[in-house]
């Protein structure tokens, strides 16, 4: 079958007819059930992955990481976006050498035990939330399961269990810990509460941004999805953010945010194109979570609260983010941990 790709492709459209054909097809609407017989015979079963392989092989494509390739491609052309690419090409279909699971056997090898593991899990990167929850009687520290430069704490009651750990600044140990959360059968629903910087004039510090998708110009989720500009943040827990922080007498703005390795070099045309097409902040972890997120199968969100702005004269940071305990809270909620008594 010859290739077609529409003149001007769009991505995340392209998701977005992928998730209504599978949900289509579960809820029993023919033509759709008939569209994904030839990769899920049995509709009920199907997944988000075999509506994926559909709409790819509808263009001409073997697979859906050649179709968002190839996708990825044409609309640099017309957008001036570049799609997030590791080095290898091949990067994504390839095995990894050193795995979570080969880190954990190790770690059990030499006396480590994990103990009970949480259904959820979130990351902050601002000190203010290990002191909030230090001082949480929900809480209490959890030595076994935080990455070294971390502190960690978990619900005391398991209805449900969350963990929050609580990081420096930057993706990596975070990445690291999901991964390992899922070779454990641990967490499956993961959430950043963090901080970000403006990039336009409607979006104010002290503004609560709960992200719809990221921008992936951050490093690492280009080793584990096939290149893309954007990734999306899971649906559901966009909608349980947003109504958690509305409980808590916060008005989100939902939206999409960038993510950068590093927070001393987003340029002015950088900032301008991205503002155009949407994006709302800049921060340096959100991205990375949900493709790997994306990756493994698993849901992920954030909500971040606007500290600064990058188009504004004055360009000064609030060290503390706005109503922390507020949006903690809201997050919390989201995952279902009972208010405070």
């Amino acid at each position: 079958m010859t290739s077609v790709l529409p003149a001007k492709p769009d991505i995340a459209q392209l998701r977005r007819r992928a998730k209504e054909l599978l949900r289509d097809a579960k809820s029993g609407d023919l033509p759709a059930v008939q569209r994904l017989a030839h990769v899920a015979p049995d509709a009920t079963v199907a997944t988000l992955s075999d509506a994926h392989t559909v709409l790819a092989r509808e263009h001409g494509f073997a697979s859906w990481p050649k179709f968002r390739s190839a996708v990825a491609e044409l609309s640099q052309a017309h957008t001036g976006f570049g799609a997030a690419q590791p080095v290898f090409r091949n990067k994504t279909v390839g095995h990894a050498l050193f795995t979570a699971n080969v880190f954990i056997e190790g770690a059990m090898n030499a006396g480590w035990e994990p103990g009970p593991l949480p259904d959820s899990l979130v990351f902050t990167f601002h000190g203010i939330y290990a002191h909030l929850l230090a001082n949480d009687s929900r809480f209490e520290r959890n030595m076994r399961l935080a990455p070294s430069n971390s502190t960690m704490f978990t619900t005391i009651a398991d209805c449900p269990r969350v963990g929050v750990t609580c990081l420096s600044p930057g993706a990596t140990a975070m990445v690291g810990q999901v991964e390992n959360q899922i070779a454990l059968g641990g967490a499956n629903r993961f959430v950043i509460v963090g901080t970000a910087g403006s990039i336009r004039s409607d979006v104010r510090p002290g503004d609560v941004v709960v992200v719809t998708s990221a921008v992936r110009d951050d490093g690492i989720s280009q080793h584990y999805l096939p290149p893309d500009t954007y990734v999306d943040a899971d649906v559901a827990l966009v909608g349980a953010l947003a109504s958690a922080l509305r409980g808590q007498g916060v008005g989100p703005t939902l939206g999409s945010t960038w993510t950068v390795p590093t927070p001393y070099r987003s340029t002015a045309e950088e900032v301008e194109q991205l503002a155009a097409d949407g994006v709302a902040v800049v921060e340096c972890e959100v991205a990375s979570l949900l493709a790997v997120a994306e990756a493994y199968g698993v849901a992920a969100g954030a909500c971040l609260s606007v500290i600064s702005s990058l188009v504004e004269e004055n360009r000064a940071v609030t060290l503390i983010p706005a109503d922390p305990a507020a949006v903690l809270e809201a997050a919390l909620a989201a995952l279902g941990v009972p208010p405070r008594a």
